[in-house]
């Protein structure tokens, strides 16, 4: 199957439009692309509602210093918690830096032979 009727095939037009679409552009995707509309209208595209929009209760002005600040805090929150972590790493001078503590090998206590009781297969009764 050669490009012209792929494009064809794919967006139901007609092989001039096809052809001048391939013409057009560099490969088959972009020209399929470029013949298929963006927003296809369908019949109940009408009984979508749009987005609503929430009132805040501000206005514009309001709206866009409270954003402003809102990116503010959001540098500073980043700044500080890098430089946090950075504080977190560090040990401070004079001391040495914290180890875990070293496990201690135990005995294992076990039990004398004298203490363990004799077995009753060899007892005289």
């Amino acid at each position: 199957m050669d490009d012209v009727t792929m494009v064809q095939q794919m967006t139901g037009c007609t092989r001039d439009e096809a052809e001048k679409a391939l013409v057009a552009h560099e490969t088959v995707l972009d020209a399929i692309e470029a013949l298929i509309p963006a927003n296809p209208v369908t019949s109940g595209a009408k009984y979508i509602p749009s987005k609503p929009k929430i009132d805040h209760g501000m206005d514009e002005e309001q709206a866009a210093l409270c954003a402003r600040g809102r990116w503010l805090q959001d540098k500073v929150n980043a700044v500080f918690s890098v430089a946090h972590s950075k504080t977190l790493e560090q040990t401070p001078l004079g001391s040495e830096p914290q180890t875990s503590p070293a496990l201690v090998d135990l005995p294992v206590a076990t039990e004398p032979e004298s203490a363990q009781p004799e077995s009753a297969q060899g007892a005289h009764v």
